[in-house]
């Protein structure tokens, strides 16, 4: 988040952190729904009132939001590191 504030004026701050709050709340509620329409899918493929077979459909979908959370760690990585100096 402070990487967003790199370079602002003063002036330009308030703007920047409206424009992450929106941003925040938009991917949140994109991924829920990436993720329910995983859940959906899969449930919808398995068309079992079985138990087993339901807890399938879900470790499938952890298996996705696992792997889009690891997706997400790529751009962190190469996110601007700021340098501090000794004492």
């Amino acid at each position: 988040m402070a990487s967003a504030y790199i370079g602002l004026s003063p002036k330009q701050i308030p703007h920047a952190s409206s424009t992450t709050r929106i941003m925040q709340q938009i991917g949140g509620a994109f991924g829920a729904s990436v993720i329910a329409i995983i859940l959906q899918n899969e449930l919808n493929s398995v068309m079992s009132h079985n138990p087993a077979v339901v807890a399938v459909a879900f470790d499938h979908t952890f298996f996705w939001s696992m792997a889009l959370s690891a997706l997400a760690l790529i751009p962190a990585v190469l996110l601007p590191r700021i340098k501090r100096s000794s004492f």
